[in-house]
């Protein structure tokens, strides 16, 4: 009994990669803008590339939003919403967008300051990969782990530096999930 039990979550352990696989450009694009936008938070100290922070932004958007749409179609010649009982995995973004515009909301209100928000945005990274962690494997969760540490650690003692730092590893973090979820779906 026991056998059969771990046999079934390791089936439903592949299909879930298999499902995330198909996030695997937008971890990478996403990790690629959060490090662009730290290199670009610590070339402001001698030029005003403000202006190049949004423009990566927004190319970040309309990639994901192609990404997304790209996924649309290849799901429904799959239909592997049934194997996994994921359902659509563009719903698995639901509850970061959802996320997302709470941190938005809170930074247009004045309820997070600007010092805050990068630390506030590691510390949602963290806990997503941790929650990811627990379907697909213990590295992800370390991964989430990791950068918990980091971000108190940056909150705590170098909040001046958290946003270079914090939005920097952010996006390795996002680029090793992504290569991990690569190397797992293999």
């Amino acid at each position: 009994m026991q056998n059969t039990k771990q046999t079934d979550l390791a089936n439903k352990r592949k299909a879930w990669i298999g499902d995330a696989r198909a996030l695997i450009p937008l971890l990478f694009i996403w990790g690629a803008e959060w490090m662009f936008s730290a290199i670009m938070d610590f070339a402001i100290y001698w030029r005003d590339l403000d202006w190049l922070k949004q423009a990566a932004f927004i190319t970040a958007v309309v990639a994901s939003l192609i990404q997304l749409w790209s996924l649309r179609k290849d799901f429904r010649k799959n239909d592997s919403a049934e194997r996994s009982g994921w359902g659509h995995p563009a719903l698995l973004l639901l509850p970061g967008v959802m996320l997302i515009a709470a941190i938005a909301l809170l930074e247009a209100i004045g309820a997070v300051g600007p010092l805050f928000s990068p630390v506030l945005r590691a510390f949602i990274l963290a806990i997503g990969f941790v929650q990811v962690g627990l379907l697909l494997g213990r590295p992800m969760i370390y991964l989430g782990l990791w950068m918990f540490a980091l971000t108190a650690l940056m909150g705590v003692w170098y909040l001046g530096y958290s946003a270079v730092i914090l939005e920097g590893m952010g996006g390795i973090s996002l680029i090793a999930g992504g290569y991990m979820l690569r190397v797992w779906g293999r």
